[in-house]
């Protein structure tokens, strides 16, 4: 039976299909009439309901649960299934303010887990015949909810996998079409600012033609740094950039870089750093820092506080920018790594910052990503594979 179900889940074309056919399946399995499937949010660190079976109307698909809270949010912060055979007659759950909106006195709840990792917890309610579950019954239960939770970690990966295909993919196109174009653009567009500099020379403070002059030299200037940020990318790739070098030192070099920024914002800059860190390659790291440093300035005009932190953690090299601007809004969070997405006032980003730290830190095998703030602002996480600085090391 446990491989029909598995079966079931990978015949499925979508993961909201999936997780439907697994608590189908589980709850015939037992016999149950009821059930929910709650998978786990790691940004927000709680549990979101994806997929329940006759429970109540007020029970809809995209409920929210804080790990701790709940029936599902005490097995998911425990990591421990729950057998209750009495709900009423539980000494575990002597709070029944908490549980008193339960409709069912037997039920199961197991949390799903990927090689210790959460990824939600699934609950089974309600035997048919009205007799309470058994050791045994969740004892099959989880059992399953292994295969369960691999399979979705597994669609995950996949489709995680396939999502940096399609950044990767925009990336290329967008170099293929732009790159070839820089160096032809640059010589004419320098040609340009130098005739309206010397245009200048000896011109008055004041006058229209002046004013003309320089909003059209600060248009070119844009154009030229929307060009720097197109060959700062296709140069990371370079053997140039190739060389080994230590992260903290890296981190202060972009530091340095923006320091005007750092100091003209009112930006304090508080460092956690772990000086026991392999080398790695370069090939654009720096590039990411002074992105990253760069939109934290843009963030905080008038004053904040960066906080940077570098160290080791499950197999990863991770570096950690956090700022106390406004942050950035749940809406648009999935689309901040896309080229040419930018929430800065026109004139002031052109979007390619975010999606070049992506495609860098790509090239590294690596993962950047938003994480939510504790209080307010942005946190960027910088994850680089152990496995793969070996060669750096000792060069």
């Amino acid at each position: 039976m446990k491989k029909d179900i598995m079966q079931h889940i990978a015949q499925q074309d979508n993961k909201s299909n999936s997780l439907k056919s697994a608590l189908t399946n589980c709850m015939s399995l037992l016999e149950s009439k009821s059930g929910s499937i709650f998978l786990f949010d790691t940004r927000r660190q709680e549990l979101i309901l994806k997929t329940a079976s006759n429970s109540r109307k007020r029970c809809l698909r995209g409920v929210r649960q804080r790990l701790g809270e709940g029936i599902s949010g005490l097995v998911a912060s425990k990591r421990k299934s729950l057998l209750v055979k009495d709900i009423s007659r539980d000494s575990r759950l002597r709070n029944r303010r908490r549980f008193n909106h339960y409709r069912t006195n037997s039920f199961l709840s197991v949390p799903l887990l990927a090689a210790g990792k959460l990824i939600g917890v699934i609950n089974i309610n309600e035997k048919a015949s009205g007799t309470a579950f058994t050791a045994k019954d969740l004892q099959l239960l989880s059992s399953i909810s292994n295969y369960i939770a691999n399979a979705i970690e597994q669609t995950r990966i996949y489709e995680e996998s396939e999502k940096s295909k399609r950044q990767l993919n925009k990336f290329a196109s967008v170099g293929k079409l732009v790159s070839g174009m820089a160096h032809e653009l640059n010589n004419p567009l320098d040609g340009v600012i130098r005739y309206i500099n010397l245009s200048l020379v000896g011109m008055g403070e004041d006058g229209l033609v002046r004013e003309y002059l320089l909003n059209a030299k600060q248009g070119l200037n844009r154009i030229v740094s929307i060009i720097r940020s197109l060959l700062d990318f296709a140069q990371s790739s370079s053997p140039a950039f190739n060389r080994p070098i230590d992260i903290n030192k890296a981190i202060e070099d972009s530091l340095l870089m923006m320091s005007h920024h750092i100091r003209s914002n009112n930006i304090k800059v508080l460092k956690q750093s772990n000086q026991q860190l392999p080398l790695v390659r370069d090939s654009g790291l720096k590039l990411v820092f002074t992105n990253i440093i760069k939109n934290a300035c843009d963030a905080m005009p008038e004053k904040g506080t960066l906080k940077i932190s570098t160290g080791m953690s499950n197999g990863y090299l991770e570096i950690n920018f956090s700022n106390t601007g406004p942050g950035i809004p749940e809406e648009i969070q999935d689309r901040i790594f896309e080229p040419f997405f930018t929430t800065k006032q026109m004139g002031k980003g052109s979007g390619l910052g975010l999606a070049i730290c992506y495609s860098i830190i790509q090239r590294h095998n690596g993962k950047i990503f938003l994480q939510q703030a504790k209080e307010k602002g942005a946190s960027f996480t910088i994850q680089l594979p152990l496995n793969g600085l070996d060669q750096a090391r000792g060069q």
